[in-house]
């Protein structure tokens, strides 16, 4: 079931008719959002689905990891750093959720490809133009607010390194452990 949701089947997504143009016109409207960085009313503007999805992804993983949100915009604002599309306030951000709250936007990268598999492509081979754009303009969106910015890497950072090094010390003295207790585990 999750296959087919997924549009994982003998036919892949490669091979279908208008991957291609979906794609250009995805990339191209990623290169419109790039070069609009010059004006940031003008980006905020074609970027704001993206800009909602990304904040909402940090509210909702920071409601679920008890990071208690306090506060949600995605009203363009200057600070030191520059301009901030959009922002969520917390108040127990720490060191065990913040590399999740911090990283939540790279959920819209499924999303996005869901997106791209099934509206974009469907309906460039339906001949529904005015649909396909849409849909590709919403891909796009999403692609464009899936990276992490400046102030996400901050927050996830202490918390990746700690999780980085637990890793890698698990890896070191667990894995072979439990290679021994399980041998399919390699």
């Amino acid at each position: 079931m999750l296959a087919s949701f997924l549009n994982i089947s003998s036919q892949t997504l490669l091979h279908r008719a208008g991957l291609l143009p979906s794609a250009a016109l995805i990339a191209s409207l990623i290169f419109v959002f790039r070069r609009a960085r010059g004006s940031m009313w003008l980006l905020a503007l074609l970027s704001l689905p993206g800009t909602f999805a990304h904040e909402l992804l940090h509210f909702i993983v920071g409601t679920l990891l008890l990071a208690k949100p306090v506060g949600f915009s995605v009203r363009p604002k200057s600070s030191p750093e520059g301009w901030t599309l959009g922002s969520v306030s917390f108040q127990k951000i720490n060191i065990f959720n913040g590399v999740f709250v911090g990283l939540a936007p790279f959920f819209l990268l499924p999303l996005a490809w869901l997106c791209l598999a099934h509206l974009a492509i469907p309906l460039w081979r339906n001949h529904q133009w005015g649909g396909w754009i849409a849909a590709s303009y919403l891909t796009s969106t999403l692609l464009f607010a899936a990276l992490p910015s400046r102030q996400d890497l901050k927050l996830a950072g202490p918390s990746l390194f700690l999780y980085g090094t637990l890793g890698g010390l698990w890896w070191l003295w667990g894995a072979p452990a439990w290679q021994a207790w399980f041998p399919w585990f390699q």
